[in-house]
């Protein structure tokens, strides 16, 4: 789908209802407008409208995404992880870049420097396919280990194993950068 406009500033609506402006039709799982395409100054953002299915962003290989407290994690399409708990032993300077990306920059990071750098990541959905015996009830990523990157995946090598089928056998890492 190709969307153009003159000008510098613009909205477009996506969804399967007959009030979005670009239309993706039987499809039962997008809302009337599933999300919204906006252009402010020649910069695009992407706002999600829907309430049954989130939208989704998927990353490339090249993409990098800084985890914040909040954020949800879809793996595979069958688990939700909420990163319930982010804190850093030093504010975070790394800008965003082509491959690096602050999704949203006006939150404030929760910063202890007494204490070593924190991630946890509870489950918060499971797809009705799956065994939910075979997640991590809890992913816990402390900075005092030394490690840089923990890799995610199906593989018993892997640092977290999410043992589902539709997870990847070396399936995405999490890394840390002081």
């Amino acid at each position: 789908m190709e969307v153009t406009f003159n000008g510098d500033k613009a909205i477009f609506k996506l969804g399967e209802g007959e009030s979005s402006h670009f239309h993706i039709p039987n499809d039962k799982k997008l809302w009337e407008t599933q999300f919204m395409i906006v252009c402010i100054n020649g910069q695009y953002f992407i706002r999600d409208m829907g309430y049954v299915h989130s939208s989704r962003i998927k990353l490339d290989k090249e993409c990098e995404v800084q985890i914040q407290k909040g954020s949800v994690v879809d793996l595979g399409k069958v688990i939700h992880y909420h990163f319930d708990k982010v804190i850093h032993q030093h504010k975070p300077a790394t800008p965003s870049g082509d491959n690096f990306y602050i999704l949203r920059s006006e939150i404030q990071p929760d910063v202890d420097e007494s204490d070593y750098s924190h991630l946890r990541a509870r489950p918060t959905w499971v797809s009705a396919d799956e065994n939910v015996d075979n997640i991590q009830n809890e992913i816990n990523i402390y900075e005092d280990t030394g490690k840089e990157k923990y890799a995610i995946g199906r593989s018993m090598k892997r640092d977290i194993q999410i043992k589902l089928k539709a997870v990847s056998a070396d399936h995405c890492q999490i890394a840390y950068n002081k």
